[in-house]
């Protein structure tokens, strides 16, 4: 018989990861409306399939990991890593090289979420009070791809983003001991407790 007969709900990590992904693809749709980008787009959450060069750029929200820095009996905080990957690929043209091309096409994606996720806006991720307790970007880093030997060449950044997690779960209402049923009780001795046998 299960002692936790509670339906467990989904996690902070589960719902951050998922709310980082909804709001940078509202909001990059609508920058690509403002800026008249016209490449295409496409956002995921914890994709592993590889980036293929005739996507366009593709942006997908990855968790990394939790490290719980505070702990109760009840809950738990501290930082939780998200990687932001963005790719994208750019042919070369008469006077411009396409990794050139490429990589300037990232870096304006890196450098529109960077904007989105560290304005105050958005500290709060738009969840519910008490939810997280603060986030903050924490690195950009440019990467090669391998298998990039045609003429369209792809480049791909990161972006890490820290979220300050707090997750809870109910205390146990534990039931109040009489005794035991060990075969053992406390005697007091002059040395202090002592156990003794009872059989």
């Amino acid at each position: 018989m299960p002692i936790i007969t509670e339906e467990i709900p989904k996690q902070g990590f589960e719902i951050v990861g998922e709310q980082i992904g909804a709001i940078l693809t509202m909001e990059l749709a609508y920058q690509r409306t403002l800026k008249s980008l016209s490449d295409n787009f496409e956002s995921f959450y914890e994709r592993k399939t590889p980036y293929d060069k005739s996507e366009g750029v593709m942006v997908s929200v990855l968790y990394d990991n939790t490290n719980y820095d505070n702990r109760t009996q009840s809950n738990s905080n501290g930082p939780s890593t998200f990687h932001i990957d963005v790719y994208g690929s750019s042919p070369s043209k008469p006077n411009e090289r396409g990794d050139g091309l490429a990589a300037a096409l990232v870096k304006q994606y890196l450098g529109m979420i960077r904007y989105i996720l560290s304005s105050t806006k958005y500290k709060s991720l738009l969840l519910p009070p008490n939810t997280i307790g603060g986030t903050y970007v924490d690195s950009i880093q440019m990467y090669d791809t391998e298998n990039n030997q045609d003429a369209k060449n792809i480049r791909m950044g990161r972006i890490a983003f820290v979220v300050k997690l707090y997750e809870t779960q109910a205390l146990w209402e534990a039931t109040v001991l009489t005794g035991n049923v060990t075969g053992v009780k406390l005697e007091d001795a002059d040395s202090g407790y002592k156990y003794e046998l009872t059989n």
